[in-house]
């Protein structure tokens, strides 16, 4: 299916807040006339969500092109979403995806609902499929868990941060999560990560079943595709150092692939669900 990239951009997008247990979520709707599908996309975490927003938002409007309504949003705590962001847990942004896929499977004309996650919105996502929501499963660069995507960007936050400072001043990725161990808050890219967080990121994990495609296949009766991004994916995937100027990168590639897997999806296993 040939779009024009114009008519990407032109497409109506509606911002909104959506009300969450003690904050506001900042949601922005990719709506379509009569969707095929309905894509919910829980993104990545804190400091990445900056990092990677462009080809992220590109994403949601390529799929809205193609007929597949697409929602996505700020977890509490973090960008425009309100909610204070030392305060945050796991749990909260677990009851997050769920508040809204809620609110987007019960959306008129009923549509099949596809959970997409990027790393620690993989796990997000991956939790509420296990639950039972949505009708199909797509997973960008899992971790195992939380700690996994926690660690990534700290060490690439360190490096930066060595570059900009002079030798006597310079503090290692293992000065910081000592910081951490000893009950002491680190910042990182602006966000003031608690020593909760980083004790919790550790047993925040994937689902079991959910490691690969193939126990996918034996534990769920929906679709479910995995995909580890590679440094071609960048700024999507974590490769590199932060503000390298990846987001100008043309994915449309890595796109096109994903697109194709939702429309085979929905042609052969999904057409009971609308």
């Amino acid at each position: 299916m040939q779009i024009h990239p114009q008519l990407e951009i032109n497409l109506p997008e509606q911002a909104d807040y959506f009300e969450v247990p003690g904050a506001h979520l900042y949601t922005v709707l990719h709506p379509v006339a009569d969707p095929v599908a309905r894509v919910l996309l829980a993104g990545p975490f804190a400091s990445e969500r900056h990092n990677s927003y462009g080809p992220w938002v590109r994403w949601a409007r390529y799929l809205a092109a193609r007929q597949i309504e697409v929602l996505r949003y700020d977890y509490r705590g973090i960008g425009e979403s309100t909610g204070d962001f030392d305060e945050m847990t796991f749990e909260d942004w677990l009851e997050d995806i769920l508040l809204l896929a809620g609110w987007m499977s019960r959306r008129l004309p009923r549509a099949p609902l596809i959970l997409h996650g990027l790393e620690v919105g993989s796990l997000l996502a991956g939790k509420a499929f296990d639950a039972g929501i949505g009708d199909a499963l797509l997973l960008w660069s899992p971790p195992a868990n939380a700690n996994q995507a926690l660690r990534a960007t700290l060490l690439r936050w360190v490096g930066l941060e060595q570059l900009l400072r002079y030798s006597s001043e310079r503090v290692t990725a293992a000065d910081r999560i000592r910081q951490l161990e000893q009950d002491f808050p680190v910042e990182v890219e602006g966000y003031r990560w608690s020593p909760r967080l980083w004790r919790d990121s550790f047993s925040f994990q994937l689902p079991s079943g959910l490691e690969d495609e193939e126990s996918a296949i034996i534990k769920y009766p929906k679709p479910v595709r995995i995909a580890i991004l590679g440094a071609d994916a960048a700024p999507l995937a974590k490769k590199g150092i932060v503000g390298g100027g990846d987001e100008i990168k043309d994915l449309s590639w890595l796109y096109a692939d994903n697109f194709g897997w939702m429309n085979e999806t929905l042609a052969t296993s999904m057409r009971g669900a609308r």
